[in-house]
């Protein structure tokens, strides 16, 4: 019992005396982030802030928030928001601008990149999509085009002419930037309602109340701690290759027309093509459509209206036959297959769920398309149709063909050397 008492007892004095011998790792935390944990931090950097939201009324706590995202940004969640800085180069200049151009606060733009990362693919599970997390009837409401094959809530310059609308009726709504900005993460009739039950229109006294949503009180704190660091993001640590601002010129291209296509006349890569033309959520022109103006690299405008009458795809169907085993079910096999049950049934004529062993179920599988740029000047040159066999290699089919394998790759859009037995390749023989 005594020994138990001296040990309490030499604990305490470590523990009062020494905190990093009893916890080291916590020690080792903060030591990456020493240089930002000043108190005074906010007070500091209030020149890269905007007058419209920081004023001289700041809670006593607002430095704890912002220096807690602060090292939350450059020690937790480093390499995001490494990405969400590199990203930040291709479309804050336009954003900027446009906010500019609607007289809002240039560094509003920066809620962007709480809201997605500038992310225009980013979806959330409340159903809020694209670079400013528009829910769609506000979307629709700004004039932003939802249906099965457009999404203008993912197009860049669209969706940010509707969110500096929306901001702007916003600030005529409550007055104040700060309630501005809660209500367009809360939305604003959440807002109004907290601004009549607590009766005070101050952002921060309704911060100290639990009727707003944790994500809310967070939001402009988070916001400061991204202003700050995107900024002077080397201060931070953050040696970021930006990536360049969106160039690119657009082009009429009939209705129906695949990306894959646009991308082979253009002469650029598939995910360029699909990065510019995020709103279509099909990755091709709605087909009720005469034509559609597509988005294509500066400078590619001419090729693709040159070649894209040039391009040609073709449609492989792959058979595949499934035995069944003993203990598998309907719904196993569908899942193994991604297939849906209900197609699985109508294929194979089946009435109910009960199969059994050894019965053979034809699976229906996604069809391939090869795409390639047919060569209008060889009169008699035809594609010829190979099909992957087992230890093939894109070098061996080269060499059998005497093409290249860029160009293979080219005319199959492939983004790898990876091939798999029983593929289909579209090559085209050399004039």
């Amino acid at each position: 019992m005594k020994g138990k008492f001296i040990f309490c007892l030499f604990f305490v004095f470590c523990f009062w005396f020494f905190p990093s011998f009893c916890f080291p790792f916590q020690q080792k935390a903060y030591s990456l982030g020493e240089e930002y944990r000043d108190e005074n931090i906010l007070e500091e950097h209030l020149e890269l802030l905007p007058e419209e939201i920081v004023s001289e009324k700041l809670p006593p706590n607002l430095n704890d928030q912002v220096n807690y995202f602060i090292k939350y940004f450059t020690q937790k969640r480093r390499d995001m928001f490494s990405l969400w800085l590199k990203r930040s180069g291709r479309y804050l200049p336009l954003i900027e601008n446009t906010f500019e151009k609607y007289g809002l606060p240039r560094d509003l733009a920066y809620l962007a990149m709480i809201e997605s990362g500038f992310n225009p693919f980013a979806y959330s599970r409340a159903g809020a999509c694209g670079i400013w997390q528009f829910m769609r009837g506000t979307a629709r409401k700004y004039g932003l085009k939802i249906n099965y094959w457009i999404d203008e809530r993912r197009d860049p310059e669209k969706a940010t002419e509707a969110a500096a609308l929306y901001l702007s009726d916003l600030y005529s709504m409550f007055g104040d930037w700060r309630l501005a900005c809660a209500a367009y993460n809360a939305g604003e009739g959440k807002i109004y309602r907290a601004i009549l039950r607590y009766r005070t229109r101050d952002y921060w006294r309704l911060c100290r109340y639990r009727y707003l949503r944790r994500e809310t009180k967070n939001y402009l704190p988070k916001w400061m701690a991204a202003t700050i660091i995107a900024k002077n993001p080397e201060k931070f640590g953050f040696f970021v290759k930006y990536d360049p601002p969106l160039d690119y010129e657009t082009v009429e291209v009939p209705g129906g027309t695949d990306l894959r296509m646009v991308a082979l006349a253009a002469g650029v890569d598939y995910e360029t093509i699909r990065w510019l033309n995020a709103e279509l959520r099909r990755a091709k022109t709605p087909p009720y459509l005469e034509s559609y103006p597509v988005k294509v690299p500066f400078g590619t405008a001419e090729a693709v209206k040159k070649y894209l009458k040039q391009v040609r795809f073709v449609y492989h169907r792959k058979a595949l036959r499934h035995r069944v085993r003993r203990g598998e079910t309907l719904l196993k096999i569908a899942s193994y297959y991604k297939v849906p049950v209900k197609v699985l049934k109508r294929v194979n004529g089946l009435r109910g769920s009960l199969i059994r062993a050894g019965q053979i179920l034809v699976i229906p599988y996604r069809e391939q398309a090869s795409f390639y740029v047919a060569r209008v000047t060889t009169e008699n040159a035809r594609a010829t149709y190979y099909r992957v066999r087992r230890g093939d290699t894109l070098w061996h089919i080269s060499r059998k063909f005497g093409v290249s394998i860029q160009k293979i790759k080219s005319w199959n859009n492939l983004s790898s050397n990876n091939i798999l037995p029983g593929q289909i390749l579209v090559i085209w023989p050399e004039a």
